[in-house]
């Protein structure tokens, strides 16, 4: 991943920010609470991940690993929010986190270590946060769950790009349709995104070029 290409994601995730509050994240008028979000998709990880012992279960790597995603994208949010509030420029400070803790090599034993992480790099104010040690933890387990920085750059395109076209298909009003052809929108959406990867990547905006794939798909094949 480039220092571009990790500066592209900050600006996607307050483009996508945006669209709940044109505000963001100068003077936002929505109350957030990222860190909640993710301690809430974390949850939801070790859900897929079978870890009652108590009772007979299946993990589901593949959804497990989306939810780090989901969890990029909130620790993004948080920390551009904190950039913000220090004077800093969020683009630069959130992309050099998020640099830094892929050039991490670190042994991940247990997504617990994500807690201690965000309680780590907590202060008096925040007690807890998303900063370099978080991004650390986090960026290794994307690069475990997904080979490399640049296939994590990817499925951030491509979930962001899904986000959207829930949004723009009925996701709020309950219209619109999950599961697509039998399969949960998000298998379909690595899927088509293997298959374009390239395409996607040298494209001049790679996030509106994934977003008219999934929509192409969605249209012709989903909502008939």
């Amino acid at each position: 991943m480039t220092p571009q290409q990790a500066q592209q994601l900050v600006a996607m995730q307050i483009a996508f920010n945006q669209v709940i509050d044109p505000d963001y994240p100068q003077a936002p008028k929505v109350k957030r609470d990222d860190v909640k979000a993710i301690l809430v998709e974390l949850g939801e990880y070790f859900d897929h991940t079978g870890y009652k012992w108590w009772k007979k279960q299946t993990a589901d790597w593949a959804q497990a690993n989306m939810e780090l995603i989901d969890i990029l994208h909130f620790a993004m949010s948080d920390a551009i929010e904190h950039a913000c509030a220090a004077g800093q420029e969020p683009a630069q400070a959130v992309g050099d986190l998020i640099l830094q803790g892929a050039a991490e090599e670190l042994l991940i034993e247990d997504a617990k270590e994500l807690v201690s992480a965000l309680a780590e790099d907590g202060d008096s104010k925040h007690p807890l946060r998303c900063g370099d040690k978080f991004f650390a933890v986090l960026m290794q387990m994307l690069i475990d769950a997904y080979g490399d920085a640049d296939s994590v750059y990817l499925t951030y395109i491509g979930k962001n790009a899904l986000n959207n076209v829930r949004q723009l298909r009925g996701y709020k009003q309950g219209t619109y349709v999950k599961m697509w052809q039998g399969d949960e929108d998000n298998e379909v959406m690595i899927r088509l995104l293997a298959a374009h990867k390239d395409q996607i990547i040298a494209h001049a905006e790679p996030l509106q070029r994934a977003q008219s794939l999934l929509l192409a798909h969605y249209d012709q094949y989903v909502s008939v």
